[in-house]
């Protein structure tokens, strides 16, 4: 089970900006077995599992929440969530290469 869960909310994302946010996660010094990524779709107009793989992260999850608004998408997050902390990360958000580790370290 991971110790913190990285919880990405987006609906319609700018493309340029969350590959950024995407490629600082993928960099972290944490090692990835120790945190989950989920991907919440926000009801965007197209399903976002088909257009970004998460597949460089063993514990990724795309999950689609219909309801729009960020607080049904954090709740989703929430609710599907393996661990007991949890990060919020917003869509166009870039973080230092020891975020999670420091977090974890707090």
């Amino acid at each position: 089970m991971p110790g913190l869960t990285v919880i990405i909310c987006t609906h319609n994302p700018r493309e340029d900006y969350l590959r950024r946010t995407l490629s600082a996660l993928q960099t972290q010094t944490l090692p990835k077995e120790q945190w989950e990524l989920l991907f919440i779709d926000n009801a965007s107009s197209e399903s976002l599992a088909g257009r970004w793989d998460l597949s460089w992260h063993p514990q990724a999850r795309h999950i689609r929440e219909d309801r729009t608004g960020l607080t049904h998408a954090r709740l989703r997050g929430i609710n599907e969530s393996r661990a007991e902390l949890l990060v919020f990360i917003d869509d166009d958000n870039i973080v230092n290469p020891d975020y999670l580790e420091e977090i974890v370290k707090i």
